[in-house]
This record gives structure tokens, sequence and C-alpha cells, in this order.
């Protein structure tokens, strides 16, 4: 295959995935309509998302995925998984979560890197707000599972700073936020700190899936 047909090629899948992704807002829209899910619903979301494997290679796909297979790993949907379900969708449907990669749509310009290189082998994370992903400890499993190791502190050895994406618009203000002027401060006094959002982390997590 000549470069034009590749090209053509990753345009065509390009516009497929960006639909696909379209349709799973629209159902997560659909679904949220009422503020609730039944044990139907989260069932049908998870069916569409077997059949539809391309849009979980992307965020927000990959992400309600996730979380969703998690929650059916015991056939079991306890009443806290159910609400933080219907959390995760409400932001994720109407907050323009697609688009700005923060699930608030007043929230502040933060401060993160644009196109960040992102590995994870022998790098130190350190996680900090709230995470569609789930727990900071669930978060913390998957770096230590590709071999990262997670830490709790912003220190000028960090190599990965990741932003949750339940942000506050008051960030600046809150515990998390001083987390984020600190590794600013470092990154601008020359260390090669990396200032990601979850979106990007949870991307380069099926990257390494996939590579």
């Amino acid at each position: 295959m000549d470069d034009k047909q590749t090209t053509i090629s990753k345009s065509i899948q390009t516009h497929i995935d960006t639909k696909a992704t379209q349709t799973l807002l629209g159902i997560c829209s659909g679904l949220m309509a009422d503020a609730t899910l039944n044990n139907k619903e989260i069932s049908y979301l998870q069916t569409w998302l077997a059949e539809n494997k391309n849009v979980t290679n992307t965020w927000p796909g990959s992400a309600i995925a996730s979380r969703i297979n998690e929650i059916m790993a015991d056939g079991i949907i306890t009443e806290n998984e159910r609400s933080d379900l219907v959390s995760m969708l409400s932001e994720i449907s109407g907050n323009y979560f697609h688009e700005t990669g923060s699930a608030t749509i007043e929230s502040p310009t933060l401060p993160i890197d644009d196109d960040p290189s992102i590995f994870f082998k022998n790098m130190t994370f350190c996680f900090t707000g709230e995470f569609m992903y789930g727990t900071r400890a669930n978060c913390e499993r998957v770096v230590l599972r590709l071999g990262g190791m997670p830490i709790d502190n912003v220190t000028k050895k960090l190599d990965y700073l990741v932003i949750g994406s339940r942000i506050s618009p008051m960030w600046a203000n809150t515990t998390y936020g001083r987390k984020i002027e600190k590794a600013v401060t470092h990154r601008e006094s020359g260390t090669e700190l990396a200032i990601i959002s979850e979106q990007q982390w949870f991307q380069a997590i099926a990257d390494a899936a996939r590579g």
C-alpha cells in the first residue's frame, strides 16, 4: 500500500471511529435521560461495546468499557457501582467531555502538555484529583502492571503527574491544585516532568496494550 492509499485508509478509519464515538455518546445521553441505570441497560451497553470494539480503543469508549467490564466481572452490580457508573456516564455525555477532556465545562485551563511521549517501564507516576477510570489505587495498579512506579508526592524526580478528569472548577484552591502548581514550578525550573491528563494517560495504556 503506497503513502496515498495509507493516508486515505487512515482517514476513513478515523471517520468511522469518530462516528462510533458520537454514537456511543448518544447512547450514553439517552441512557442518562432519567439519571438512572437498570441492569438491562448496563448489560446492553456492555454488549454494544463488545460489538463495536473500535470505539474502545480511544477515549472515552476505552474508559467506559473498562469500568463496565470491571463492574460486571463478578456478575453482581452493587448500588455503589451503579451510582458511580451513572455519575461517570452523566459527566461524559452531559458536560462536553469528548471535546474538552475535562468532565466540567467551566474548569479552568490546566497546564497539561500538548503532545507528551508517555512510557511506563521504570517511570514514576503521581495521580491527583478524581478519575473516571476509578480509584487512585486502581490507577496505580495499572502503572505497576506496566512496569512503572506510582508515588504519592510531586518531586523533581517525578516523570508524570496525571490529572483526573473529574476536575473541580476551583481546582487551584484544592489540595490537588497545589500538586499541580508544584509540578509546574518543577517543570519551569528545567526538569523533564510531564503534566498529563487522564485522557492522555488512558490512551497511552491502550497503546501499550496493543503494542
